[in-house]
This record gives C-alpha cells, structure tokens and sequence, in this order.
C-alpha cells in the first residue's frame, strides 16, 4: 500500500513541531536556571533544577566543608550564554533531555579571543512533567579537528550520535542528604580494563571505566572505620594490554604545610573478585 506524499509531510511538521516546544521547554528551563544563579535566587533555583540534582549539589558542597546554600552562588565558573553559539541537536528519552550546541563556550576563565570552539550539552530531566535543568558538560574538540571542522560547516556530525551524547532515558536515584564527617576526603581510583563502582559509609562516590580519576568522598570520612564496598567488572582490552586496579582514600587538611594524608591503599595480587568489602581507618597512625 502506497501512504500518501501527503502524510508523510503531515507526520513530517507534526515532528518538527514537537522537537520546537521540546527545544522551548528545555531553552526556557536553562533560561530560568542560569538567571537564578547570577540572581543569587535559592527559590527560583530549586524551581529550576532537578530534584536529583539538587539533592546531588547539597552534598557534594557539604562534603568540602562548604556552608549551603551560600557556596552555591560561589561558583568559579559562570554558566554559560547560549544565544551566540549554534544548537546543534536537540534530543529526548523518556524523562531526560539534552540541548547540544557548538560554538565558543564562555565560561568566565578566559579572554573572549581565546575561547575555543568546542560542543556545550545541557542535560534535563522532567520532573512531576516539567523539565527543569540537571547540569552541563563542555566536550573540548582541541583532539578532533575533523569533528570540530564538521560542525562549524555543516553543523552536523556523526560524533553528536555518540553514546556519551545521546539521552539515557533513566533518571538516577535521588539520594540521601549526608551529614559531614570528620574529614574530607578524595577516592582516587585507577581502574584499567575495568569498570569500577565505589561506596562510602553507604553514599555512591563514583564509576571509573578505563580510566584514572579522583572523586570527593561525599559525606566525607570519619575518624576511625569507614566502609568501602567496591564492585568490579572486566571490560574489553586490545590484546597484549594489562588490566589495572588500585584504590587509595586521601584526607585533605587544607594546611599548606601538609595538605593531604594517604589514609588507604588497596592493589589486588590477582583478579580482583566482583564485589568487595574494605575499611578505611582515620586515625593518628594513619594520618602521620
């Protein structure tokens, strides 16, 4: 049976309808979110951010000993304007969303002749069925040239139908407030053909895919035990390549004299089993 040339183009405008309110949605929720940041707006802020997101900053500022909600209008880092860059894609999963644009992302750090060309991804989540903003990740294309090329031409690429860019379409679990501890504190993990999920004393600190990375320890950690549970899987490796995992807890002081204290050290002697369970210890003879 034939469709008539006719509703092809029907269904046609009623797509390209759709993804415009999408885009509107999502711009006027970025709009809303950056306006409460340079306003200083805790109400307008809370209105505009996610519900995970929100629950996540807490914590995260909390965990470095920053008083909240006051550090949050600290930030280093302006959230940029997106009206001079070039949207490049517009995409929605379920309950998350990501606008992507090219173009030169200021961020407040640098001269507007040194801003670089590079892809800024605003992520949403729609929350009791409204969107509101979740965060942002600027993707530097000072490693791939053609990419870059591709979008200042054409303003398409197949790199925008990387994993990495496309929304996921699950909401991540809220999580609980934490309540800092006696320390702050950093798991730096290297995890080489791995991909490794920590916890600490309960809260998620971060997964690590092939990669070596620091993450805040959120809540921070206590004076005496604290519990680290990892899980572990193997990943695909090229040949004649070795898999590594090591795992260390750093309390940070914020004395220059001495900054930092390795409080925790963990390498397995063979394959490191699925799941696991270890202490780190804060004590004076840790600590030294």
């Amino acid at each position: 049976m034939r469709i008539p040339i006719f509703a092809v183009l029907a269904f046609a405008l009623v797509a390209r309808g759709e993804d415009a309110d999408l885009r509107r949605d999502l711009e006027r929720a970025y709009s809303q979110w950056r306006g409460a940041i340079a306003a200083h707006d805790l109400t307008g802020w809370k209105n505009a951010t996610a519900g995970y997101r929100q629950a996540v900053t807490r914590n995260m500022i909390v965990s470095q000993k920053q008083p909240f909600p006051e550090a949050l209008f600290t930030l280093p880092l302006r959230p940029p304007e997106t009206n001079t860059l070039k949207l490049v894609k517009t995409a929605a999963k379920g309950a998350t969303a990501n606008l992507i644009y090219f173009g030169k992302v200021d961020l407040g750090i640098s001269e507007a002749s040194e801003i670089p060309e590079n892809l800024l991804v605003l992520k949403f989540i729609k929350d009791q069925d409204k969107w509101k903003f979740d965060t942002t990740r600027v993707i530097n294309l000072a490693g791939a040239p053609d990419i870059r090329a591709e979008l200042k031409n054409s303003g398409n690429s197949g790199f925008l139908n990387e994993t990495e860019l496309v929304p996921t379409g699950v909401v991540p679990t809220t999580p609980p407030p934490c309540q800092m501890r006696d320390h702050i504190g950093v798991l730096e993990i290297t995890s080489i053909g791995y991909s490794t999920d920590a916890k600490v004393n309960g809260f998620e600190v971060g997964n690590v895919t092939d990669n070596v990375e620091q993450h805040l320890i959120i809540g921070g950690l206590k004076s005496g035990d604290n519990a680290l549970f990892l899980s572990v899987k193997p990943t695909p490796i090229p040949e004649g390549e070795k898999r590594e995992i090591e795992i260390s807890a750093v309390v940070l002081t914020g004395d220059e004299s001495k900054p930092s204290f390795r409080v925790f050290a963990w390498k397995p002697e063979a394959t490191p089993q699925p799941s696991s369970e270890h202490n780190i210890i804060v004590s004076k003879m840790t600590m030294r």
